[in-house]
């Protein structure tokens, strides 16, 4: 295997495979108490609804979503998600794709928040009070 396969299959043991397939890692902060991994949404990934033909740009960022998915060495673990922004070239208007990578209500991973209710029968908020 090459290693940008190997770099992306160990990224799929490690995280959601719907958001690996979307998104890049562009930065690992590590702190005593937690890890944040901050992904970007691929620039290819232009909105569906953007079919027309006219000129397409980025545009930013909207807001970062951040969930939590299940810890790594000890630590836990947080997933910042930058989704990005497209417009038509001189015009105002945002585009953004959206994505469900976690229950309605809940700052986790579909994963890791399923895992907590299974195991514990918590949701993730109170889970991390507990600790």
């Amino acid at each position: 295997m090459e290693s940008p396969e190997l770099i992306k299959s160990l990224l799929s043991v490690f995280f959601p495979e719907e958001i690996t397939l979307h998104f890049e890692i562009k930065d690992i902060k590590t702190t005593k108490e937690y890890i944040i991994v901050r992904f970007e949404e691929l620039p290819e990934l232009v909105p569906e609804t953007m079919q027309e033909n006219k000129e397409i740009v980025l545009d930013g960022f909207c807001n970062p979503l951040e969930l939590q998915s299940f810890p790594l060495k000890g630590k836990p673990v947080y997933l910042k998600l930058h989704r990005r922004r497209w417009k038509y070239k001189g015009e105002q208007q945002h585009y953004s794709n959206t994505y469900q990578f976690n229950p309605e209500g809940v700052k986790a991973t579909k994963e890791f928040a399923a895992f907590l209710k299974g195991a514990f029968g918590q949701s993730p908020d109170q889970y991390n009070s507990d600790r």
